[in-house]
Protein backbone atom coordinates (compact mmCIF):
# COMPACT_ATOMS: atom_id res chain seq x y z
CA UNK A 1 0.00 0.00 0.00
CA UNK A 2 1.63 3.19 -1.14
CA UNK A 3 1.65 6.55 0.53
CA UNK A 4 -0.65 8.15 -2.07
CA UNK A 5 -3.62 5.82 -1.88
CA UNK A 6 -3.44 5.17 1.87
CA UNK A 7 -6.17 7.70 2.64
CA UNK A 8 -8.38 6.46 -0.21
CA UNK A 9 -8.68 2.80 0.80
CA UNK A 10 -11.37 1.40 3.04
CA UNK A 11 -10.95 0.27 6.62
CA UNK A 12 -11.20 -3.41 5.65
CA UNK A 13 -8.29 -3.04 3.23
CA UNK A 14 -6.22 -1.40 5.96
CA UNK A 15 -6.99 -4.31 8.28
CA UNK A 16 -6.01 -6.80 5.57
CA UNK A 17 -2.72 -5.02 4.91
CA UNK A 18 -1.97 -4.97 8.65
CA UNK A 19 -2.72 -8.70 8.87
CA UNK A 20 -0.40 -9.39 5.94
CA UNK A 21 2.43 -7.48 7.57
CA UNK A 22 1.86 -9.38 10.81
CA UNK A 23 1.88 -12.68 8.92
CA UNK A 24 5.15 -11.75 7.19
CA UNK A 25 6.77 -11.77 10.62
CA UNK A 26 6.30 -15.56 10.66
CA UNK A 27 8.35 -16.07 7.48
CA UNK A 28 12.16 -15.76 7.43
CA UNK A 29 13.73 -13.27 5.08
CA UNK A 30 15.58 -16.08 3.24
CA UNK A 31 15.95 -19.85 3.38
CA UNK A 32 17.57 -21.22 6.53
CA UNK A 33 20.01 -24.11 6.55
CA UNK A 34 18.08 -27.31 7.47
CA UNK A 35 19.58 -29.89 9.81
CA UNK A 36 18.33 -33.46 9.74
CA UNK A 37 18.76 -35.69 12.75
CA UNK A 38 19.89 -39.27 12.12
CA UNK A 39 17.29 -41.74 13.30
CA UNK A 40 18.35 -44.98 15.04
CA UNK A 41 18.17 -48.26 13.18
CA UNK A 42 16.75 -51.42 14.71
CA UNK A 43 19.43 -54.13 14.85
CA UNK A 44 17.72 -56.77 16.94
CA UNK A 45 16.29 -58.82 14.10
CA UNK A 46 18.95 -58.03 11.52
CA UNK A 47 21.28 -60.73 10.25
CA UNK A 48 24.34 -58.54 9.80
CA UNK A 49 24.01 -55.45 12.05
CA UNK A 50 27.37 -54.08 10.92
CA UNK A 51 25.85 -53.13 7.56
CA UNK A 52 23.93 -49.86 7.43
CA UNK A 53 20.39 -50.76 6.28
CA UNK A 54 19.48 -47.16 5.45
CA UNK A 55 18.68 -46.39 1.85
CA UNK A 56 21.17 -44.02 0.20
CA UNK A 57 20.07 -40.43 -0.38
CA UNK A 58 20.08 -39.43 -4.01
CA UNK A 59 19.11 -35.77 -3.52
CA UNK A 60 22.00 -33.69 -2.16
CA UNK A 61 21.29 -31.17 0.57
CA UNK A 62 21.48 -27.55 -0.46
CA UNK A 63 24.30 -25.70 1.25
CA UNK A 64 23.21 -22.24 2.36
CA UNK A 65 25.47 -19.47 3.69
CA UNK A 66 26.27 -19.23 7.38
CA UNK A 67 23.38 -17.84 9.39
CA UNK A 68 23.93 -14.22 10.42
CA UNK A 69 21.49 -12.37 12.65
CA UNK A 70 22.46 -9.02 11.12
CA UNK A 71 21.43 -10.04 7.59
CA UNK A 72 18.77 -12.72 8.00
CA UNK A 73 15.49 -12.38 9.90
CA UNK A 74 14.53 -15.53 11.79
CA UNK A 75 11.00 -15.58 13.28
CA UNK A 76 11.97 -18.43 15.63
CA UNK A 77 13.67 -18.19 18.99
CA UNK A 78 15.82 -21.27 19.71
CA UNK A 79 15.60 -23.09 16.39
CA UNK A 80 18.06 -20.99 14.40
CA UNK A 81 20.72 -22.76 12.29
CA UNK A 82 23.56 -24.07 14.39
CA UNK A 83 26.18 -22.66 12.00
CA UNK A 84 25.43 -19.13 13.23
CA UNK A 85 26.21 -20.08 16.83
CA UNK A 86 29.25 -22.18 15.95
CA UNK A 87 30.83 -19.34 13.97
CA UNK A 88 30.37 -16.85 16.83
CA UNK A 89 31.81 -18.84 19.72
CA UNK A 90 34.70 -16.40 20.05
CA UNK A 91 32.29 -13.47 20.07
CA UNK A 92 30.36 -15.06 22.92
CA UNK A 93 33.60 -15.59 24.83
CA UNK A 94 34.44 -11.90 24.43
CA UNK A 95 31.00 -10.83 25.64
CA UNK A 96 31.23 -13.01 28.74
CA UNK A 97 34.87 -12.03 29.43
CA UNK A 98 36.07 -15.62 29.30
CA UNK A 99 39.32 -14.53 27.66
CA UNK A 100 40.46 -12.69 30.82
CA UNK A 101 41.21 -14.10 34.23
CA UNK A 102 39.32 -13.01 37.33
CA UNK A 103 40.77 -9.61 38.16
CA UNK A 104 39.86 -6.04 39.05
CA UNK A 105 41.54 -4.37 36.10
CA UNK A 106 39.70 -2.44 33.41
CA UNK A 107 39.96 -5.20 30.82
CA UNK A 108 37.84 -7.49 33.01
CA UNK A 109 34.75 -5.36 32.22
CA UNK A 110 33.23 -5.48 28.75
CA UNK A 111 32.44 -2.04 27.31
CA UNK A 112 30.62 -2.13 23.95
CA UNK A 113 31.90 0.03 21.15
CA UNK A 114 29.94 3.05 20.00
CA UNK A 115 29.95 1.56 16.49
CA UNK A 116 28.28 -1.70 17.59
CA UNK A 117 24.69 -2.67 16.86
CA UNK A 118 23.80 -1.66 20.41
CA UNK A 119 23.78 1.96 19.25
CA UNK A 120 23.39 1.62 15.46
CA UNK A 121 20.61 -0.29 13.73
CA UNK A 122 21.96 -1.86 10.55
CA UNK A 123 19.25 -4.36 9.61
CA UNK A 124 17.74 -3.67 6.17
CA UNK A 125 14.45 -5.38 5.27
CA UNK A 126 14.00 -6.88 1.83
CA UNK A 127 10.66 -5.25 1.07
CA UNK A 128 11.19 -1.51 1.38
CA UNK A 129 7.60 -0.24 1.42
CA UNK A 130 6.75 3.45 1.45
CA UNK A 131 6.01 5.00 4.82
CA UNK A 132 2.35 6.15 4.82
CA UNK A 133 3.10 8.65 7.58
CA UNK A 134 6.24 10.58 6.54
CA UNK A 135 6.17 12.92 9.56
CA UNK A 136 6.07 10.09 12.11
CA UNK A 137 9.87 9.89 12.54
CA UNK A 138 10.71 13.47 11.58
CA UNK A 139 13.18 15.27 13.83
CA UNK A 140 11.73 18.68 14.58
CA UNK A 141 14.08 21.67 14.73
CA UNK A 142 13.00 24.21 17.33
CA UNK A 143 14.28 27.77 17.63
CA UNK A 144 16.54 28.73 20.50
CA UNK A 145 14.88 30.03 23.65
CA UNK A 146 15.83 30.94 27.17
CA UNK A 147 14.29 28.43 29.60
CA UNK A 148 15.12 30.69 32.57
CA UNK A 149 14.19 34.26 31.60
CA UNK A 150 13.90 35.42 35.22
CA UNK A 151 17.43 34.15 36.04
CA UNK A 152 16.28 32.06 39.00
CA UNK A 153 18.73 29.70 40.64
CA UNK A 154 21.81 31.28 39.10
CA UNK A 155 24.10 30.14 41.90
CA UNK A 156 25.87 26.81 41.97
CA UNK A 157 24.81 26.08 45.55
CA UNK A 158 22.48 27.59 48.18
CA UNK A 159 19.90 29.05 45.81
CA UNK A 160 17.10 30.73 47.74
CA UNK A 161 14.54 29.89 45.09
CA UNK A 162 11.65 30.46 47.49
CA UNK A 163 12.70 34.08 47.95
CA UNK A 164 13.65 34.52 44.29
CA UNK A 165 10.22 33.43 43.15
CA UNK A 166 8.64 36.36 45.03
CA UNK A 167 10.33 38.86 42.70
CA UNK A 168 9.22 37.12 39.51
CA UNK A 169 7.07 39.51 37.48
CA UNK A 170 7.91 42.48 39.72
CA UNK A 171 6.63 45.74 38.23
CA UNK A 172 9.62 47.65 39.54
CA UNK A 173 11.89 45.69 37.21
CA UNK A 174 10.26 47.34 34.21
CA UNK A 175 10.12 51.13 34.27
CA UNK A 176 7.56 51.41 31.48
CA UNK A 177 5.09 49.18 33.26
CA UNK A 178 5.77 50.99 36.51
CA UNK A 179 4.99 54.36 34.92
CA UNK A 180 1.78 53.06 33.38
CA UNK A 181 0.62 51.78 36.74
CA UNK A 182 1.36 55.13 38.36
CA UNK A 183 -0.65 56.93 35.69
CA UNK A 184 -3.63 54.67 36.29
CA UNK A 185 -3.42 55.27 40.03
CA UNK A 186 -3.34 59.04 39.55
CA UNK A 187 -6.35 58.94 37.24
CA UNK A 188 -8.36 56.99 39.79
CA UNK A 189 -7.46 59.42 42.58
CA UNK A 190 -8.50 62.40 40.43
CA UNK A 191 -11.84 60.78 39.70
CA UNK A 192 -12.45 60.32 43.42
CA UNK A 193 -11.73 64.02 44.14
CA UNK A 194 -14.30 65.24 41.59
CA UNK A 195 -17.68 65.47 43.36
CA UNK A 196 -20.80 64.39 41.54
CA UNK A 197 -23.48 67.05 40.80
CA UNK A 198 -25.98 65.52 43.24
CA UNK A 199 -23.72 65.76 46.25
CA UNK A 200 -24.94 66.56 49.77
CA UNK A 201 -23.31 70.03 49.85
CA UNK A 202 -25.25 71.21 46.79
CA UNK A 203 -28.50 69.90 48.25
CA UNK A 204 -27.93 71.92 51.42
CA UNK A 205 -27.36 75.13 49.42
CA UNK A 206 -30.55 74.59 47.47
CA UNK A 207 -32.57 74.19 50.70
CA UNK A 208 -31.18 77.45 52.10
Amino acid sequence: MSQLNYGEVSSSQRVDSANLRIYDRNIPSQLLQPYLSVRPVMTKYSLMPIVDPRAPINVPMEQLPIYNTEKVFNPGNATAPWSGYASNVNVESDLQNRIFALQKCSQAVYVPSSESDLYKFGFKPNNESAQPFPYLFKDEQFSDFNPNPENIGFGVFQNATRQQLKTVGDFYANKDVYNCVNDLIEQKTQQKDVKPPNSKSENKQIKK
